[in-house]
């Protein structure tokens, strides 16, 4: 189980975050909604600890897990808002690179390969992909560690809907499977077809 617990932030002294408090169980999917601006993005940045959160913990299984970067790579994956990808890499270096970061060796898994069609693009730089392709880079490298817990920041923006469906099924596996997602989405369909709860958010602050 992933508990987040009193999680705040501020920027040059402008509260983003008031405490947000969680439990994510295995097998369940968390929507995280509210409107532009609300802090959704933050929360998800501090979860998947691209930033550290000012006050509060976050804990696996009861332990505290802010800054052990085992418990990332072994347990995590996360798709950001904006692609976060080096553009001067090809789409297989950039996955390689990942995949070894996690502490994985040999080839790149071909289900996640196949699920996201990446075989045509693997000799491909990453600054020669339309922004379709870039996401679909971007969910691979969170997905090639298998992990326990998908943090996923409007995953499907900008992917072909034939992605999306071929997506939201694989998820529906995963949780099946006793994975966990936090889902952040401006879709009600995909909200409704994966969240098993919702957490929304307001000028920063947990309302539910």
């Amino acid at each position: 189980m992933l508990e987040a617990d009193g999680i705040c932030k501020s920027y040059y002294g402008n509260q983003v975050l008031s405490p947000v408090s969680f439990r994510l169980p295995a097998g369940c999917c968390i929507g995280i909604t509210g409107e532009n601006g609300s802090g959704k993005s933050t929360l998800l940045r501090l979860l998947a600890q691209i930033e550290q959160p000012d006050r509060g913990d976050i804990r696996w299984n009861g332990t505290s897990v802010l800054g052990n970067r085992s418990f990332l790579r072994q347990h995590l994956g996360y798709v950001p808002q904006n692609t976060e990808l080096m553009e001067e890499l090809t789409v297989r270096q950039q996955l390689t690179l990942w995949h070894r970061a996690c502490g994985l060796r040999g080839a790149l898994p071909h289900e996640v390969l196949n699920l996201l069609e990446l075989e045509p693009l693997l000799q491909k730089p990453i600054r020669q992909l339309s922004g379709g392709m870039k996401r679909r880079v971007s969910i691979a490298a969170a997905l090639l560690n298998r992990p326990d817990i998908l943090i996923m920041d409007e995953a499907t923006a900008g992917l072909d809907s034939n992605y999306t469906h071929r997506l939201l099924d694989w998820l529906e596996a995963h949780l099946s499977r006793g994975g966990s997602i936090l889902w952040c989405s401006h879709h009600p369909e995909e909200l409704e077809r994966l969240c098993n709860a919702r957490l929304v958010l307001r000028d920063g602050r947990q309302t539910l």
